[in-house]
């Protein structure tokens, strides 16, 4: 559903006035950002040893900038050939050549480097020059998704689309001049409203036309009650676990996870949802979309995977790859059973979450 402008403005209105996220994160970015101001300049870069260039990329890079988390499978291969990786940069900063020629170059062509993409090259971006540019990454997709927005076309060029993703975050600034929002502000909003249970809370406020957060009887005893069910609270980190141990868990069989440049399998963004997880198979040439069950209806979860399986093999797949299904739950449902009977392409996995502590002797 896309949301309105008038209930994205009161989004932006909790966002500033109420969000613990923004109270507790957006300082600590600022700080970070001015310190990669500092060094993310073309006189610096041109003029920096070749060793402290490699620290300052890898610190940079396992921090994230201070804003996202970066994969590393690709963190060595970037600045293997420093010489290169230099001039990449410094075509990137290059404010004499048009940001969209900049974004297809590296993205795409001449100056392209395996695993130097959108998120960590925007980000160098945004640090360069805050009010110019922004960043464009796994999350700010996730909350355009959540918007209801679809920013840019997959026909689009990187360096097309960026300057959409540009656009759409400068409307996002303008539906609340009065806040004088930074790009680095709207960007903690998408991931405010994607990835943290205050912004899923706040979602749910505004389409179900709730005011934000008043406390009813039942949310109030949420809140207050212990936890009882140790087991239910260690749900909430299935797919985090799952993540993590990936391997061990499947086997040889599905090696990794689906990677597109930074960007790994899970909560994969598509334009009809984030998919929990997206594995690929490349002996078998198969797709594999991993769902969840997370409390949802046999029928809800099982049109879920079915309508995400679809939208992998038109977008991804095609006619290279098949598509495979796996769905997750804890417990035996008869429902889902039956249905999956039907459905050759769809397995079902079981999980079981212990937790046992010992005394010390």
């Amino acid at each position: 559903m896309k949301l309105s402008d008038e209930q994205i403005q009161k989004l932006l209105e909790w966002f500033v006035n109420l969000s613990e996220t923004n109270k507790n994160l957006s300082q600590n970015r600022k700080k970070s950002q001015e310190e990669n101001h500092k060094w993310l300049q073309p006189d610096v870069i041109e003029n920096i040893s070749d060793e402290n260039l490699e620290t300052k990329f890898l610190e940079y890079f396992n921090a994230g900038g201070g804003r996202q988390h970066l994969y590393a499978i690709y963190r060595d291969r970037i600045i293997r050939d420093k010489k290169r990786f230099r001039e990449v940069i410094l075509f990137l900063l290059n404010e004499n050549v048009d940001i969209k020629s900049r974004l297809d170059e590296i993205l795409s062509g001449t100056y392209r480097i395996e695993g130097f993409g959108k998120a960590i090259l925007t980000s160098f971006l945004m640090d360069f020059k805050p009010d110019k540019y922004c960043l464009w990454n796994h999350k700010s997709e996730m909350g355009f998704s959540v918007l209801g927005w679809q920013v840019y076309e997959n026909k689009d060029s990187r360096g097309v689309a960026y300057l959409k993703v540009l656009e759409a975050l400068q409307k996002l600034r303008d539906l609340k001049p009065e806040f004088n929002l930074t790009f680095g502000d709207v960007d903690l909003f998408l991931h405010t409203i994607s990835a943290e249970e205050e912004g899923s809370r706040a979602i749910s406020s505004i389409t179900e036309g709730k005011e934000f957060f008043e406390p009813t009887t039942k949310n109030i005893e949420q809140i207050s009650a212990p936890v009882e069910n140790m087991e239910f609270a260690m749900e909430k980190y299935l797919e985090e676990f799952i993540e993590t141990n990936f391997n061990k868990i499947f086997g040889a069989t599905l090696k990794v996870f689906y990677e597109k440049e930074e960007n790994i399998g899970r909560q994969y963004p598509t334009s009809i949802g984030n998919i929990d997880l997206l594995a690929i198979d490349e002996d078998k040439k198969e797709f594999i979309v991993i769902e969840l069950k997370k409390g949802r209806s046999s029928d809800v979860v099982i049109g879920q995977i079915l309508r995400y399986m679809g939208w992998v093999k038109e977008n991804l797949a095609k006619d290279e790859y098949a598509v495979r299904g796996i769905i997750i739950v804890k417990d035996k449902d008869d429902k889902l059973e039956y249905a999956l009977k039907l459905l050759p392409s769809v397995s079902l996995f079981f999980y079981n979450v212990s937790f046992e502590l010992k005394g010390a002797i």
